[in-house]
Order: structure tokens, then C-alpha cells, then sequence
């Protein structure tokens, strides 16, 4: 089949119809030539016109690479770069009138970094207000944002490629294997089996600690990077290296450790990468770092690694989720007066409620920023998506985005690492514990234990029959607890035992 790129699904007279105020919605995975529409084919018809683009970018390395390639090319005439955070703190001040064209390039960040950043918002608006501008919105996971535009703006994009040609523009057959896992001490053993087979391979670490504590352990062979804002561990960053890899779309150690300032944007151009490791939570950031190895050709794969999150540990993310939303909900049904009279005194720690001044002195309003809101809402909607897939709900929702998932025989084919060795560790045990009565609660701790079912939350050992059983269908062993009611003669005395326990194979029943 023909690599379809964006230049072919919006000609020049598709441009030539676009009139101002209007959003342009552009959805396409890696390599579909989302830049290079706006700095080949837009470039061409804004200079004709004499009309400038804004390009708005949502990381300093994204931006650093592709200012690289405009000054290249020698388009920095009518293509100007700004980040996203520069228009939130200067939102009021910017001066949007030079522009006919405002390119918001990885628009998905204005959904996924409001988890964190307060100001998406503010820049969003300020966006929305040029109503004299094309405005497009382009990104691999933009569907989220998109749905916000129509929902809550009531604005109806225009969108390409059709939603008829979309799959065409976006797929994973790049990835040849997809494997979860589940202990951070993996992580080490990927870095110690690359650096020994000198397998070519990226990380993407949400936590800067982590990341730095990985790549500490084995600096001859790594790269560090992680974002400029982050005072304690930038120092480690080898600027000049990492300028060096944005130039040169490739990098020449055998590792590059990196937190999330690189998910999106940047590309690595190189064969010999083959390894992508992920230790992200976000699902929309972890298919854009996926999206950084640029596929050179058919013949161009790699292997992707990604930690899996529990069922236990959904559950809590979601109760995490509604208990951030509680105020929120509260305030959109009764408004300022009945919030202020129920939680004065406890202000919203997340900022989704917040207080705003008004042109009357000494006057301020309660507000509710939409896109923090919206991002939750939109998180504990993807979490119930989640758990319609039985078992294992994370990696089975993900393998099912990724293309994992064979329809016609209703099965999923990765693989989780850890558990090669585990699952044969607990099937042996089990094993041999077939048959074998357990009648107190003393009796069933080390059965428990190697189960090894923990709270999402707090990390305690459960011990419910059905918690484990439910382990034990998840896993797909082939071993069931059984509850029954028995009773012993102990020192010359009938005992009974109401909740007894013992171990059946599921093809004795």
C-alpha cells in the first residue's frame, strides 16, 4: 500500500478554501508529514500571499529542532516558533495581528498537561480569540482536544485526512513485538541486556528521580536528558550532546534515558534503534514518545516495552480521579454562593475551582478551569473503557490501540517479561498444593503470599478468596480456591471449619 502523507489528503486548493476564523483539524501518526505540509506546502502559499504562520510548540526540544529546520531552509521569513507556555504568560501582551495562519503543532497538550499545568487554558483562549485566523490544531492524539472544541466550544473543525482515509494515516505496524512489565528492577535488566547485546534503545521515564537514578548507574553507556525546568536534575543533562542529537536526529550512545520533555515533536531518524522502553501513565503522552523513532522504510522496526499498570492500581487512579472532581462537580451544579458556604475555608488544592479578580476593586469570582476538568473527566471515561477489557485491563487496552489485538480469535498477543519465571514459580506451588487442606487463616498465609495481590493504593496484602481467584482467571492458571465447610477431631473434640480452603485444578471440576 502507498504511504499516504498529509500533502496528499490537503492540496493547494484545499488551502485556498479555508477562510478566517476557521479550525483546521490535521490527524496523523509519526512520519505522515505533518511538518513538513506546513513548512513546504503552507510556507509556499503564506509567501505567496504575504501572510506569516505562528508555529506554537509544546516542548523547548521540539522547538530548538524545528527552528533548526526552518533556519535551514530558510523560511524563518514567514514561519515564527513560540512555545505554548510563552503565550500562557503572555497571553494578554502577544501580539497575534502579523499572522494569517496560527499552527498549534502537538495540540494534544493542551488536554494531557492540564493533569498538571494550571495555564493551558489561558493559551488555549488566547488561541480561540484570534477569530480573523486559521487556526490548526495537529497532533497523532488529538482526538481529545478535538472532542473538547465541538463539546464544549460548541466549534465544528474541519478535519483531515477524512475520517474515511484516518487508519490509513495512523497505524502501528512499525512495532514488531509488544511486551508489559511490572517491577522497576526490569527496567535495570532491559539497560543491562542492551548494553550487552549493544541493542540501540530509548527509555521514556515519567519521573525525573528515577530516570537519573537508571541512568547514574550506567553513564558510559547512556544519555540523560529530562526538562530544562527541572532545577535538581538538568545539571546532569549534557546540553551540547542533546543539541547534538536534535541537529542530527539520531543519537550515538547506546541509550538515551529521557523523561516525557521529549514526548512529542522530536524526531530520531536511525535503523538502529530497535528498543523503546515506556514508564508512563499518561496513554496519549506514551503514544507520542512511541512516536519519536521516525520509520526509515518497511524493513524499519522496533521492540516496545511498556509498564503495565495494575487493575488494583486503575481502581485507585479512578478514585484518586473522583475525589479531585468532587468540588468541581459541586461547583458546575450550584454555583458560587452554595460552594463558597461548603468549602470556604477548604479551598480546591488542585486549582480546578480558583479564584479570579474582576474590573470591580476588591472584587473576585469563583472559576472552574475547563480543560483541568475536562482532563479528569476525560481520564475516568478511559479508565471505565479500561476495565471492559477483562483481565489484565491497562495492557489489554493499550495492545488494542496498538494494533495487538486479533478480532476473529478475540486474543492478544503480547507477552508480559517478568513472568516467564513467576508464572512457573506459582503454577509449581500451586501444584503442589492441590488437595492439601488449609483450615485457618495461619494455614492460608503463604498461598496468599505468593499470589501476591496488593492494594493499588497502599500496597497491602489481600487476602480475599475472591481477590485471588480473580488473580488466578487473570493470569489464566489453571488452579481455582476452593471455600468449603469441614471439621476435625483435635485433642479428642469435633471442630468445625466454615471457611476452609484448598487448591483445585480447574480440570478436575
Amino acid at each position: 500500500m502507498e504511504d499516504k502523507k498529509i500533502s496528499d489528503a490537503i492540496t493547494k486548493k484545499e488551502i485556498e478554501n479555508w477562510k478566517p476564523g476557521e479550525i483546521i483539524f490535521i490527524k496523523a501518526g509519526t512520519g505522515k508529514g505533518k511538518s513538513y505540509f506546513i513548512k513546504n506546502r503552507l510556507y509556499e502559499f503564506a509567501k505567496k500571499i504575504n501572510k506569516k504562520i505562528l508555529m506554537l510548540v509544546h516542548r523547548r526540544d521540539c522547538g530548538t529542532q524545528f527552528q533548526g529546520e526552518i533556519d535551514a531552509g530558510n523560511k524563518s521569513d514567514f514561519i515564527h516558533i513560540k512555545t505554548y507556555q510563552y503565550i500562557e504568560f503572555h497571553a494578554e501582551k502577544f501580539d497575534f495581528s502579523q499572522y494569517q495562519y496560527i499552527v498549534c503543532d502537538e495540540s494534544h497538550y493542551y488536554i494531557s498537561d492540564a493533569a498538571f499545568n494550571k495555564t493551558t487554558d489561558i493559551g488555549l483562549e488566547a488561541v480561540l480569540k484570534q477569530r480573523d485566523k486559521v487556526k490548526i490544531f495537529m497532533s497523532a492524539t488529538g482526538d481529545k482536544i478535538e472532542r473538547y472544541l465541538a463539546n464544549r466550544k460548541g466549534l465544528n473543525p474541519r478535519h483531515y485526512p477524512s475520517k474515511e482515509l484516518e487508519k490509513e494515516f495512523l497505524n502501528f505496524n512499525f512495532i514488531k513485538t509488544l511486551s508489559f512489565f511490572k517491577k522497576d528492577e526490569t527496567l535495570e535488566g532491559f539497560v543491562q541486556t542492551a548494553i550487552r547485546d549493544k541493542i540501540k534503545a530509548i527509555f521514556f521515564i515519567h519521573n525525573a528521580e528515577k530516570a537519573y537514578k537508571l541512568y547514574s548507574k550506567y553513564k558510559e553507556h547512556c544519555l540523560f536528558n529530562c526538562s530544562k525546568h527541572n532545577k535538581r536534575y538538568y545539571q546532569y543533562v549534557n546540553a551540547e550532546k542533546i543539541d547534538e542529537m536534535l541537529h542530527n536526529e539520531r543519537f550515538d550512545s547506546l541509550i538515551l534515558i529521557t523523561t516525557t520533555c521529549m514526548d512529542a515533536g522530536v524526531s530520531i531518524k536511525d535503523k538502529e534503534l530497535k528498543d523503546i522502553v515506556c514508564d508512563v501513565k499518561d496513554t496519549d503522552t506514551l503514544i507520542q514518545c512511541i512516536g519519536r523513532k521516525r520509520i526509515l522504510d518497511e524493513t524499519d522496526k522496533l521492540n516496545l516495552y511498556i509498564k503495565n499498570i495494575s487493575n488494583q492500581q486503575i481502581g485507585g487512579t479512578q478514585t484518586k480521579l473522583n475525589r479531585k472532581l468532587k468540588k468541581a462537580d459541586f461547583f458546575r451544579e450550584y454555583g458560587t454562593k452554595k460552594y463558597i458556604e461548603k468549602y470556604g475555608r477548604d479551598p480546591d488544592s488542585h486549582s480546578i475551582v480558583y479564584d479570579e479578580v474582576t474590573d470591580d476593586e476588591n472584587k473576585g469570582i469563583k472559576k472552574l478551569n475547563e480543560l483541568m476538568y475536562y482532563k479528569c473527566k476525560l481520564d475516568v471515561f478511559e479508565i471505565e473503557i479500561m476495565k471492559t477489557h477483562k483481565y489484565f485491563h491497562y495492557a489489554n487496552y493499550l495492545a488494542y490501540i496498538l494494533g495487538f489485538y486479533d478480532k476473529e480469535f478475540d486474543d492478544f498477543s503480547y507477552n508480559f517479561i517478568e513472568d516467564t519465571n513467576d508464572q512457573i514459580e506459582l503454577e509449581s506451588y500451586l501444584d503442589s498444593m492441590v488437595g492439601r487442606v488449609m483450615l485457618s487463616r495461619k494455614d492460608r498465609t503463604e498461598l496468599i503470599e505468593k499470589i501476591n495481590v496488593r492494594d493499588g493504593n497502599n500496597n497491602r496484602l489481600l487476602r480475599n478468596i475472591n481477590i485471588l481467584n480473580g488473580k488466578l482467571q487473570e493470569t489464566k492458571m489453571n488452579y481455582i480456591i476452593e471455600q468449603f465447610e469441614t471439621s476435625r477431631i483435635i485433642h479428642d473434640k469435633k471442630r468445625n471449619f466454615k471457611q476452609a480452603w484448598k487448591v483445585r485444578r480447574l480440570c478436575d471440576y
